[in-house]
């Protein structure tokens, strides 16, 4: 479900309330949102996410899209060459004849004869306010009412509830990672479930095939 910045907020101060009648003010649940958002984004990657753009190089530099967050796959030219990227040193060294390296908020490539290069990146997020919604894939937003009330009862020393909404946040981050994970990678064949059938030849020898139901 898609949810907004609002009923994320609404949600956690509900599940607070039930707890203590001590009021945490918005902006400081926005704090412990964004915490959360900033925590989902380096530890989550989603297809839905990806974002292509061709960068226009000049001298072997180009400046990076404003939501820029991190490389997805090599990148390349519309010729098909491919430039994996490399850390700083080892663009600076040319340990490989064409490569990428990301420095600042600039992407630098090698050759610099390079007139533009086409990448494929993970943007970084917005910060959430009471009129800007969360933008990583909506399977996730739940996550961050978990990571407010971690943050939420900590800030009310109430430890218990506390280290319950943390080992909730880490165990449904792992779960809910695999599960998109599996739903964006697991290919069926025609969406068919199969099983295999080993049939024997007139020759005597044995050859699988699938078996569709």
């Amino acid at each position: 479900m898609n949810l907004t910045t609002t009923q994320i907020i609404a949600l956690a101060r509900a599940k607070l309330l039930e707890k203590t009648t001590e009021i945490l003010t918005d902006e400081t649940l926005l704090i412990y949102a964004n915490l959360t958002q900033d925590d989902i984004k380096k530890r989550t990657f989603t297809n839905d996410q990806i974002i292509t753009e061709t960068i226009v190089m000049t001298n072997g530099t180009g400046t990076l899209p404003a939501l820029f967050g991190t490389l997805y796959g090599d990148a390349y030219t519309t010729d098909n060459k491919f430039y994996p990227e490399l850390s700083i040193d080892d663009f600076n060294k040319k340990t490989l004849s064409q490569s990428v390296t990301i420095e600042g908020n600039t992407i630098k490539v090698y050759p610099t004869t390079v007139a533009s290069i086409i990448i494929k990146y993970f943007p970084t997020y917005a910060s959430l306010t009471a009129t800007v919604n969360p933008t990583l894939n909506e399977y996730f937003h739940e996550l961050i009412v978990y990571g407010i009330l971690h943050r939420a009862f900590e800030d009310l020393q109430d430890v218990e509830m506390s280290k319950y909404y943390e080992g909730k946040y880490e165990t449904d981050i792992i779960k809910k990672s695999g599960v998109q994970s599996n739903y964006e990678e697991d290919n069926r064949h025609s969406g068919q479930m199969f099983t295999e059938q080993r049939l024997v030849s007139d020759n005597g020898s044995f050859s699988t095939s699938p078996n569709y139901f």
